[in-house]
């Protein structure tokens, strides 16, 4: 029998299913693997490079394990919904992973946002199926002259549901975050509501870099609307099924980090230029002062984040863009 608590962060009140108190209190600082919820492998390639956990209710995540890709499928009573190509190489394998536990046709894949690295391949993957996708994701596609990733032809916005029977796919735009078409899509698993945001938030992982392609104050406020659903587990691109607190612990850590950042900035003035010399010269020590404290200040809480000392000082580097610039 489920449990349910409501829990506050930052003044958002939200409805989790735990499996203990425990699990809600350490999940901000556990390591990924700590947090990996037991679910079947029901197919592993003979090379081990990509497996399949199934988990529930027809819903299953395809892993290829060499760059750490995870794209969810749903098989349904006559057809399946796949999510995600990664490249022609994976998809290949993708396809073969499917065909593996059923004879049903891939009849629709949804393209989570218009990264290439995410969505190359849907015509290796399954031909003749029709493609769904945010209609952001066909414009930049088209603006790029991406001709190697067929368009999609079917387009979704907050609310809708793509289908097939027996099986839906839920999705969610929250407005611009990881790019401006990135959508997140829900599933009802076997193991409770899923959902997946890929490259938006990863379990246990500190956000990826410099935060490429990111308005990060269309991020805080998506962070926010994902936070008033109702999820138990969450995936990202690269990672999951973790918790749903993951979403609140990504929101605070930005809003940590922005606040961070705004105390080493008060606390460290810039020097005065004299010259454009010194604007290169010690203006960027100066900035790389402040990101050293503001990650110092961080570190008690998120430092046993995978990534934490490599990527969060580029993670600040974005915020303090943000701070500057205001997206």
């Amino acid at each position: 029998m489920t449990n349910y608590v409501f829990c506050v962060f930052r003044g958002v009140q939200v409805k989790r299913a735990i499996l203990s108190i425990c699990f809600l209190v350490l999940a901000a600082t556990l390591p990924v693997k700590a947090q990996d919820i037991d679910t079947p492998v029901v197919y592993r390639s003979d090379d081990g490079s990509v497996f399949v956990k199934d988990l529930g209710k027809g819903v299953h995540l395809f892993h290829y394990t060499p760059d750490f890709y995870v794209s969810p499928f749903v098989i349904g009573d006559n057809a399946v919904i796949a999510v995600d190509p990664v490249n022609r190489n994976v998809a290949e394998l993708y396809r073969a992973a499917v065909a593996a536990l059923t004879d049903k046709p891939i009849t629709k894949i949804i393209y989570s946002h218009d990264h290439r690295d995410h969505i190359v391949g849907a015509d290796v993957l399954s031909p003749d199926a029709k493609i769904y996708a945010h209609p952001g994701t066909r414009s930049s596609l088209e603006e790029r002259g991406d001709v190697d990733i067929p368009l999609p032809s079917k387009f979704v916005e907050d609310g809708d549901k793509v289908k097939v029977k027996g099986a839906q796919v839920r999705i969610h735009y929250f407005g611009p975050n990881h790019g401006y078409s990135n959508i997140a899509l829900s599933f009802d698993a076997g193991i409770g509501s899923v959902l997946v945001w890929v490259d938006t938030l990863e379990i246990g992982i500190v956000p990826y870099r410099t935060l490429p392609d990111t308005n990060v104050r269309g991020y805080l406020t998506s962070l926010r609307l994902a936070a008033e659903l109702d999820v138990d587990w969450v995936i990202g691109g690269h990672s999951g099924p973790g918790p749903g607190i993951w979403i609140e612990n990504y929101l605070n850590y930005f809003l940590d980090m922005e606040k961070a950042l705004r105390k080493a900035q008060a606390e460290i003035p810039p020097p005065a230029f004299t010259d454009v010399d010194q604007v290169f010269a010690q203006g960027e020590e100066h900035i790389a002062a402040v990101i050293a404290a503001a990650v110092d200040e961080m570190r008690p809480k998120y430092g046993k984040w995978m990534g934490f000392e490599q990527w969060a000082p580029l993670n600040a580097e974005a915020v303090r863009a943000y701070i500057i610039v205001g997206n």
